[in-house]
């Protein structure tokens, strides 16, 4: 479906792109693992929180590195809208776990961000755990938040095989692996990568592109998202030319990438696509790529639309291209310019990082379930978490498919002029 017109899609709140894959996305729940909540599961009896005033809510995210600039924000909107609410006779308490740590360079920890989950669903009157910021963390704490009862919403996470499979991006038993309890307790507002990378693609090709170089990280969401990308360039004519018709792996831990950039020059390609997260060296690849080929076109996703990644990368990042799975905030319409606005007003005039918004909208969710709830009990919670539909907030009217999916939402593209922020371009036409 080709969109023109930004205002007109946010402004009536109908979100165009869920099932637009182009990716050959299965949106039936995969087997072993049925969709949204039904049928009460054993591990869902009995949940019902210990504490006669109290109603615990938990974010776990990246609290240090790269990625503060987002997760600050994330944390600020989740506390604003949760903390101190009433539920009926019980008042909502916020805890802000950091999955990072400073031996992964401030990025994720997988052993921190099992740690956070199960502390969470030891916890009997925690009813909410959000997060995570990084797609492979909720590969690690989705099982354990799913034995457990406790509904998980995600402002961030983009990887498509937590909810759905998606041939040539996800892996052999994703999404039922994650949910081993047979149900599904994950939700999130933002769109999957399938998405996102096929946007991409097309905005590659109507610039008249014909060569592409596909790079990854390695890490769950960059390999998702570059895979997706190259999947959709190979079915609309754009000749991929690294290995394979598909996404390389980089070293993150190299010091220097000057041979693959050499690789890449030899190999013709036109434009390059990375994709990874910000703490993955990618100021040192953008740098090395940008000496050999100082008028490549390179284009990337959401994982690096941070200044953290562009003080990195510094004036080699000018001209870069980046999608990101959402509407930009500087976009939204309506209630959601009325926050903007007021965002930039509380805090200096510095308007919101890209996933704030998204980061308001899933704590938005929790407290419409909460409420809707009525009472601390998990199944309760987690039942009205996967009912949301038609939910207002700030990115417009949320309702979720039921593999706990935003149904809809719009890509958007920016461009690095030469300072940051970006510069918004244009919504990104998915096409069926």
């Amino acid at each position: 479906m080709k969109v023109t017109k930004l205002g007109a899609i946010v402004a009536s709140a109908v979100f165009v792109f869920a099932a637009c894959s182009t990716t050959g996305a299965t949106t039936a729940p995969s087997t072993g693992a049925s969709a949204g909540a039904g049928t009460q599961p054993e591990v869902c009896k009995n949940k019902k929180g210990t504490s006669s005033t109290e109603i615990h809510v938990y974010s776990s995210l990246p609290r240090q590195g790269t990625n503060t600039e987002q997760t600050n924000t994330l944390v600020e909107q989740i506390k604003n809208i949760l903390d101190g609410q009433k539920i009926g006779n019980h008042t909502i308490k916020y805890f802000d776990l950091d999955d990072s740590s400073a031996a992964n360079n401030g990025d994720w920890d997988g052993t921190v961000e099992q740690a956070n989950a199960n502390k969470a669903a030891a916890d009997p009157d925690a009813m909410v755990y959000i997060g995570t910021y990084n797609s492979g963390a909720a590969k690690l704490s989705i099982p354990i938040l799913n034995q457990a009862c406790l509904v998980m919403i995600s402002p961030a996470n983009t990887y498509p095989g937590l909810t759905k499979a998606v041939e040539g991006v996800t892996q052999p038993g994703e999404p039922a692996t994650y949910y081993p309890a047979g149900y599904r307790n994950y939700a999130r507002p933002i769109a999957t990568d399938d998405v996102q990378g096929s946007a991409g693609a097309e905005w590659a090709k109507t610039q008249g592109k014909t060569k592409a170089y596909v790079l990854d990280d390695t890490q769950v969401y960059g390999a998702g998202l570059a895979k997706a990308w190259a999947l959709h360039a190979n079915k609309i004519g754009l000749t991929v030319v690294s290995p394979n018709k598909t996404s390389e792996g980089f070293d993150a831990k190299a010091t220097d990438y000057s041979a693959l950039a050499q690789k890449i020059k030899a190999s013709g390609a036109d434009v390059i696509y990375i994709g990874s997260i910000t703490g993955q060296n990618t100021g040192k690849l953008w740098k090395d790529l940008r000496a050999v080929m100082p008028d490549i076109t390179i284009m990337s996703g959401d994982g690096v639309f941070e200044k953290s990644w562009y003080d990195g990368a510094g004036a080699a990042a000018n001209g870069t291209y980046l999608s990101f799975g959402g509407i930009g905030p500087d976009q939204l319409t309506g209630a959601g310019k009325e926050w903007f606005d007021k965002y930039k007003t509380d805090h200096a005039g510095n308007q919101p990082a890209t996933y704030t918004a998204y980061g308001n909208a899933a704590a938005t969710a929790a407290l419409a379930a909460l409420q809707k709830a009525g009472t601390n009990d998990r199944w309760e919670v987690l039942k009205n978490v996967m009912a949301t539909k038609d939910l207002p907030t700030v990115l417009g009217t949320l309702t979720l498919d039921p593999n706990g999916d935003a149904i809809g939402g719009v890509i958007t593209g920016y461009q690095v002029e030469t300072s940051w922020p970006p510069a918004f371009k244009l919504v990104l036409p998915v096409k069926e």
